[in-house]
């Protein structure tokens, strides 16, 4: 017998926002009037004479699987609108101003004044929340000669704890950049259906930059007060005006004001060690936290629980989710009348494969795309002897150089679609050039290690790749992970587009660094290895025809009507700008559609 909670959706109404609740506690009434049986449906022995009584568990409205920008915005609006939700995620809830590195202490704290290189409070921290390649619990494999990064947080938040915090908007031509080359395809949706998520992500978010219109990235009503330039920041514009190419102010999810609660922004610059204000955004504090805090009766976080296995019933609709409790090695299962998937693109992709559904277009772990990061660096004389409060800011640069061909437009290029740069620039503790190798004794030696302190200057680029037949994901049946679950293999070649841009964006580098008289000039002599940028994408993209994608413009699976997959693996393209507002914005629309066809009784 089951229990059925959370069908509040069938109703009216009125009853959205308080039948899950009602139906909550209901649910818990059972379960603390058999908590004595607990036992059995943990598979414990029970005393003998015992009346056995199986354990009801209860059936959410739906279950989350992934707690990041994708599924921490989804919960946000199903629990808001009165659903009953429970959320999976394979990584622990990090504890606020605990289980952060925060602050790196001073360089002078150093008793070995650098000579010893012990793992820093952020390295180890970073290696207990993340995996960064394949590792013996969980391996990935990769043609042999094709490399892949492939960094995996395991952290309620996903990446959005590690996130640069860059959010951008997609164009109208980068939702039709198939109508506009013939290569790829053309996504389901247009600007226009994708911008009012935009606007509510932003909000929600809070972003700071300024209205500058620009072609490549469309302006927003939402943002917050722009960051000011730094010094390094006007150094950079100077150059790239030089050579014709115009730069814009930052736009990151950053508080540059008090927003929705939250303090603005204290220039710590140590984004990645946790902020002590959450002053910008990741989603395990401003969504996951919150609801835990403001929704008990509906809204149960499982950490720590791998999802394996999304099982259908009788009429092919998805009615539960098995897991394995990694705390315990147990497999367990949780029931929901709608599964909602948002591990990230390839996590996703393979708990797809894993079930074995949702692939009758044989398109599942095809379209894979990710962007090709390109860096160089150079010091800039004009940046010599900064005054140290001069590099304060929200981290990196507070300047962003969008994709300039829409200035050329007479341009010969050998390649197609374009890239973006994200330049950075700061005065760290630490020198940026290590003071073991400069040579010279005494002040002189001194003043050459101040000197060059905050003059360089870091070129990143992202480059929007095609898609290939030859870049795809599979299941590889011959490795297990620790659970005895197949793994990824990945398949990521170079193609002759990701080279020839990869030219140009040296080419560029060149350009600018001559600009600014840099000195010490560090170019590439190849792309960043695949896998840098971590922005996987369309593994299981959506598109108009349920014989060619895996979704429909919904973020709904063509196969399993309650089966929704709203991360980058639903991208049609990439583009060269960040997905994660894209991938809320997303996120919130299929939200928002779930509501509307569950109150039809569509499932």
């Amino acid at each position: 017998m089951q229990t059925r909670v959370g069908r509040s959706a069938r109703f009216t109404s009125e009853q959205i926002n308080r039948g899950s609740a009602e139906a909550g506690r209901s649910a818990r009434m059972d379960h603390h009037k058999n908590r004595k049986q607990d036992r059995l449906w943990k598979g414990i022995g029970m005393s003998q004479g015992q009346k056995r009584v199986v354990r009801r568990e209860p059936v959410y409205d739906a279950v989350i699987i992934g707690s990041g920008a994708a599924g921490g915005t989804a919960a946000w609006v199903l629990v808001k609108a009165g659903l009953r939700v429970a959320m999976l995620e394979t990584g622990a809830l990090r504890q606020h101003l605990v289980d952060f590195p925060y602050h790196e202490s001073f360089p002078y704290d150093d008793p070995h004044r650098g000579f010893k290189t012990p793992l820093s409070r952020s390295d180890e921290f970073k290696n207990r929340y993340s995996i960064t390649g394949s590792s013996k619990d969980e391996p990935y494999t990769t043609p042999e000669k094709m490399p892949y990064e492939w960094f995996r947080a395991r952290n309620v938040g996903g990446r959005t704890m590690y996130w640069g915090r860059f959010t951008n908007r997609f164009n109208e031509t980068d939702f039709r950049a198939y109508s506009k080359d013939g290569q790829g395809k053309d996504w389901p949706i247009t600007y226009q259906d994708i911008a009012p998520y935009y606007d509510k992500a932003e909000r929600f978010m809070g972003v700071c930059g300024e209205k500058e219109n620009h072609p490549d990235i469309p302006d927003s009503d939402n943002f917050l007060p722009p960051i000011n330039y730094k010094c390094s920041d006007l150094a950079i514009r100077r150059a790239a005006e030089k050579i014709g190419v115009r730069t814009l102010k930052v736009r990151r999810a950053m508080l540059t004001r008090p927003h929705g609660g939250y303090a603005q922004c204290h220039f710590c610059s140590a984004c990645d060690d946790g902020c002590e204000t959450h002053s910008f955004y990741n989603s395990a504090f401003r969504q996951v936290v919150p609801l835990i805090e403001q929704h008990p009766r509906t809204f149960r976080l499982y950490p720590e629980a791998m999802a394996y296995r999304i099982n259908l019933d009788s009429k092919g609709l998805a009615n539960s989710v098995s897991y394995v409790d990694k705390k315990t090695g147990q497999e367990r299962q949780i029931k929901a009348r709608t599964v909602i998937v948002a591990c990230g693109t390839l996590e996703s992709t393979r708990l797809i494969l894993q079930s074995q559904i949702a692939n009758s277009s044989g398109q599942v772990g095809r379209n894979f795309i990710e962007h090709l990061d390109v860096g160089a660096q150079a010091y800039f004389p004009e940046l010599f002897w900064q005054e140290r409060e001069s590099g304060d800011g929200i981290g990196g640069a507070h300047i962003i150089i969008p994709w300039f061909g829409y200035f050329r437009p007479d341009e010969k290029r050998d390649f197609l679609r374009g890239f973006q740069i994200e330049p950075s620039s700061r005065i760290r503790m630490r020198p940026d050039k290590n003071a073991k190798n400069i040579p010279g004794f005494g002040s002189s030696y001194k003043k050459e290690v101040r000197k060059w302190t905050g003059a360089r200057v870091v070129l990143a680029s992202h480059g929007e790749m095609l898609p290939s037949e030859k870049k795809f994901v599979e299941l590889d049946s011959t490795v297990k992970d620790k659970w005895g679950m197949p793994v990824l293999k990945i398949h990521h070649p170079w193609d002759a587009n990701d080279l020839a841009m990869f030219k140009y964006m040296r080419r560029t580098y060149e350009e600018l660094f001559a600009a600014a008289k840099a000195v010490d000039v560090r170019l590439p002599k190849e792309p960043d290895p695949a896998g840098h940028s971590i922005h996987e994408m369309g593994t299981l993209h959506m598109g108009t025809d349920a014989k060619t994608s895996v979704l429909n413009q919904f973020n709904q699976s063509w196969d399993v009507r309650n089966l929704f997959v709203v991360d980058a693996a639903s991208f049609t393209s990439g583009t060269h700008k960040n997905p994660t507002l894209t991938i809320m914005a997303l996120s919130w629309r299929a939200s928002e559609y779930m509501l509307a066809e569950m109150k039809k009784g569509s499932w």
